[in-house]
């Protein structure tokens, strides 16, 4: 992390004496009863802070808050031992954030000496519910991509095509960046949501991306963080989180190019809602792709136009039981029927099956999806359906 910013004269390690002006200058928000006069920077870890969203930024100062009441505590990394806080899902899960503060005891006073991740909390982790939401930079290592109907192979070539190990972030450095579903961990989301990237923006190369992971905590509770967000008032940590996210790229006047898939797209739709009542100023610089949506696709639509927002395109699978039902997009008879009828292959250990997991090329290459991994009556009953539409429907 640079310090030039601050005063090229200074060392990484000098001491910065800090109050409500010298942040400002600094680009750093503290409140306004932080103890200036017992809790000091270096440069370093004041650069660090600097370049934090809002979100992380009040995180990591109420880290350095329960350091200043308790310098001589022992560091914490478990859940939240209450069960309330795991459902009451704006509530964040842990007893402690997933960066790093290091300091000392100088004189009776707190430094602050750095600001890093903490490698003990990121990265994959056993059980997934461990997992922390944060930034991720994915990179790729081999060129397979969903571009048509694919074997079994081909698919296992899929899931290795991203880096399973990917490196955590600050910010967003990519010009494309997804936010992932509900039962994904992340070994699954870093493959899944750069292959959702390559659908939605195919014409980009892309060779990394950026991750917002939404990490899983097992269906049931994953399902209340879902009904959390859709509801009015106060929202996930997850989608105040990303709306930081989204203003901090709008303030870097970042290019960023956005897919959001099933519970994703409920994330997103609640953190434009946040934005626009916390931030406010027009997302010029972003556009999103949808596929899946586990949102209503109007509120969805409503709220990135009310915070200026670009939606370039919606894939949603006619047999996808989330975006129908879940979503509340189609609940016509017919859709409830083919969607139920579908229900297993949603719910089932097939991803190139299901009409949910991998983007929706077309009911074309669906129907040849299931033909070629054995669902032959499946993909009779797909083709019936897509020849009743008309020519030119954007779902063939």
């Amino acid at each position: 992390m640079s310090w030039n910013k601050l005063d090229g004269k200074i060392q990484a390690n000098s001491t910065i004496p800090l109050d409500a002006q010298t942040c400002r200058d600094y680009g750093v928000t503290l409140p306004p009863t932080f103890p200036f006069n017992k809790v000091q920077f270096t440069c370093q870890a004041l650069a660090m802070l600097s370049s934090l969203n809002s979100y992380d930024t009040d995180m990591v100062v109420k880290e350095i808050l329960q350091i200043y009441a308790h310098p001589n505590g022992q560091s914490v990394t478990k859940h939240s031992r209450n069960p309330l806080r795991r459902l009451w899902r704006n509530k964040y899960p842990f007893r402690n954030y997933h960066y790093l503060i290091d300091f000392e005891l100088v004189n009776g006073n707190i430094l602050i000496q750095d600001i890093y991740f903490d490698t003990q909390l990121y990265g994959s982790k056993a059980p997934f519910s461990a997992e922390r939401t944060m930034l991720y930079e994915v990179k790729r290592k081999s060129p397979a991509k969903y571009d048509k109907a694919k074997t079994e192979d081909d698919i296992r070539t899929l899931t290795r095509a991203w880096d399973d190990n990917p490196r955590p972030v600050p910010n967003v450095r990519t010009a494309h960046a997804a936010v992932n579903g509900m039962q994904n961990e992340l070994t699954k989301a870093s493959w899944l949501m750069g292959t959702h990237l390559d659908a939605a923006y195919s014409s980009d190369g892309i060779e990394a991306y950026t991750l917002f992971h939404n990490p899983t905590d097992e269906v049931k509770l994953d399902l209340v963080e879902c009904i959390f967000d859709k509801k009015k008032g106060r929202k996930s940590h997850n989608a105040e989180h990303l709306a930081a996210i989204l203003a901090q790229n709008n303030q870097q006047r970042k290019q960023v190019k956005w897919v959001a898939h099933s519970q994703g797209a409920i994330i997103f739709c609640a953190a434009l809602e946040v934005y626009r009542l916390k931030y406010g100023k027009p997302l010029t610089t972003q556009q999103l792709a949808i596929h899946g949506s586990g949102a209503n696709l109007e509120r969805l639509k409503r709220a990135a136009s009310y915070a200026g927002l670009h939606v370039n395109s919606i894939r949603n699978n006619p047999y996808d039981l989330v975006p129908n039902l879940a979503g509340r997009n189609d609940l016509s008879k017919s859709s409830l029927a083919r969607s139920l009828r579908f229900k297993t292959l949603v719910f089932g250990n097939d991803p190139a099956a299901s009409p949910h997991t991998l983007p929706f090329l077309g009911l074309k290459t669906y129907a040849e999806q299931l033909r070629m991994l054995g669902y032959r009556d499946k993909a009779k009953e797909v083709n019936r359906f897509l020849r009743t539409l008309p020519k030119g429907d954007p779902r063939l």
